[in-house]
């Protein structure tokens, strides 16, 4: 073989590692910066409250919007227009005396989650992570915390899911007017004016 027969050998090789290379950290940086999307049908976000001081009910949200961007940055948005008791009238009164759903028609949370941490997760591997968010509700913003747990389901889907309850309290937004006119209406002595808030959300990447 004469030397520029070596010489076209090599070069080939080492335009083909070339392009192997280019093309696994392309696949790489691809999968790194693609956003994620929820999946509402798979999803759902419920929340409880307590009459009589030992009645406890069980309650949802329908409609839920979410996303994660390559930044970390996830946003999940709640239409209160959707809430569901399980009973009419109750929806109705919970829109127009707690939410004022005119005026305040979404609640929002917002927080940082670290991407490398979900980028790093294999299919079947979890993660539990402390954060804070800023819940947006009824034209007040406040900082919530939360414990959650990162579940890597596929390499394209994840659960989020509380690890703990999250307690939302009336006083912290301006609810507790609301929550005495539902407690007036129902003729209840009693209503919580805090409620615990668990969800489990169904992300899949773009």
């Amino acid at each position: 073989m004469t030397a520029t027969a070596n010489c076209t050998q090599a070069l080939q090789g080492i335009i083909m590692k070339s392009m192997l290379a280019v093309l696994f950290l392309t696949t790489i940086a691809t999968s790194a910066q693609a956003d994620w999307k929820l999946n509402l049908q798979d999803s759902n976000f419920n929340f409880a409250s307590i009459k009589k001081n030992s009645v406890y009910e069980a309650h949802t949200f329908k409609s839920i919007k979410g996303t994660i961007n390559n930044s970390g940055e996830a946003v999940v948005e709640l239409d209160l227009n959707s809430v569901s008791t399980g009973i009419e009238i109750r929806d109705q009164r919970m829109k127009e005396l707690l939410f004022n759903t005119l005026s305040f028609p979404a609640a929002q949370y917002r927080l940082n989650i670290d991407p490398l941490s979900i980028n790093t997760l294999k299919a079947g591997q979890r993660l539990q992570i402390n954060v804070q968010g800023i819940l947006s509700l009824f034209g007040t913003d406040k900082v919530l915390s939360a414990s959650l747990n990162v579940f890597k389901l596929t390499d394209k889907r994840i659960q989020v899911s509380t690890a703990k309850p999250i307690v939302i309290k009336a006083a912290d937004f301006g609810l507790e007017k609301g929550v005495e006119a539902l407690r007036e209406i129902a003729n209840l002595a009693v209503i919580s004016h805090s409620v615990p808030v668990n969800f489990s959300l169904i992300f899949e990447q773009l």
